[in-house]
């Protein structure tokens, strides 16, 4: 390490965001501290100006900004991890393309935590939604009034009350720091939790697998602003299509992280108890026979049991006059005032 080696590595991976990715370069770039950061940009093959509008920011910061421009769209999660491959600074953070941090203190009172706490794996923020349509802010999103922090929370325990939503606020990814070196040791680990595939989601597995190896460190203030678009890679036009897209992608992926870091299923019931009756109602209100059929399957592949209910649905749903006669009368008890 010399002087001039960068302490922290900024993740920002883009693609058809011109509207909103200057904002969130700005954001990082006035970040206060005394130490060396860099902030590694992929760009995506955008078919918008996004592409031009970073070429123009690295130009202007070519001290801080290294640009990575793809030949060709490599996805979400490709474009990720090769971005990470990069990173030469000793802590990772991150931010979404249509995001913004909002302190510009965030990287130092973070690094601050990470050397004084040398069992933590990552440091999170608390964080503001911001809701497009309409332009309203949400404040508060992890709910805490005072930092959040035991060094004991650790282990495949805490992974799966994390999982269950058990004693842990919320938290998202591109309010964190975290240490690139026991990430990269995840990565070789574990290569197919962040590349294979079904990855849909690069923010599980990172999470799940640094609190195997460390606690979590939740700071009170609120650092970044998680923008809520009419239309993302999480949010399609439709509730029906969020859900039998990302959503069953994410369970699907989760199920294959908890087996690979050894979770124990009878302790996921919570989690399982809150995603799954979800799924196999929509299989059944869209009459997709398939998406029915897929799911029963990948449940049955890991052990999955399913209610008397969760059974009844997917018996009706493989014959037809049943299943059109239970959709018609659900949808005409729902229409009723």
């Amino acid at each position: 390490m010399t002087k001039n080696t960068p302490l922290v590595s900024v993740l920002v991976v883009t693609y058809n965001q011109e509207a909103y990715i200057e904002q969130t370069l700005e954001s990082l770039l006035m970040q206060d501290c005394t130490f060396p950061y860099e902030i590694l940009i992929g760009e995506d093959c955008s078919t918008d100006g996004t592409r031009e509008r970073c070429q123009s920011m690295a130009a202007k910061h070519p001290d801080k900004i290294r640009l990575f421009l793809n030949e060709k769209n490599k996805g979400f999660i490709t474009n990720y991890f090769d971005v990470l491959e990069h990173a030469q600074g000793k802590y990772l953070a991150d931010c979404g393309g249509d995001d913004y941090w909002i302190r510009p203190d965030k990287l130092r009172l973070q690094v601050e935590i990470l050397e004084n706490h040398p069992d933590v794996s990552m440091v999170f923020g608390n964080w503001q939604l911001f809701h497009q349509k309409n332009g309203t802010f949400e404040t508060d999103q992890s709910g805490i009034c005072e930092d959040w922090y035991f060094p004991e929370r650790i282990g495949t325990n805490a992974a799966e009350d994390y999982l269950n939503k058990l004693n842990f606020p919320r938290m998202v990814l591109s309010t964190a720091l975290f240490r690139t070196d026991w990430t990269r040791a995840l990565l070789q680990e574990h290569p197919q939790l962040f590349r294979g595939k079904g990855v849909v989601c690069e923010d599980l597995p990172l999470t799940l697998g640094l609190l195997c190896k460390g606690p979590l460190y939740l700071m009170k203030e609120e650092v970044m602003v998680y923008r809520v678009l009419e239309k993302s890679v999480s949010h399609a036009d439709t509730l029906e299509g969020n859900i039998k897209g990302f959503t069953f992608d994410v369970f699907l992926q989760t199920l294959d992280l908890a087996k690979a870091l050894n979770l124990q299923a009878q302790r996921l019931k919570p989690y399982l108890s809150s995603i799954l009756p979800q799924l196999v109602h929509y299989a059944f209100i869209a009459n997709d026979v398939q998406w029915m059929a897929i799911l029963r399957r990948e449940c049955l592949s890991r052990n999955i049991t399913w209610s008397f209910k969760q059974q009844f649905l997917f018996y009706c749903s493989k014959h037809a006059l049943l299943n059109t006669s239970l959709i018609w009368l659900y949808n005409r008890k729902s229409s009723k005032p």
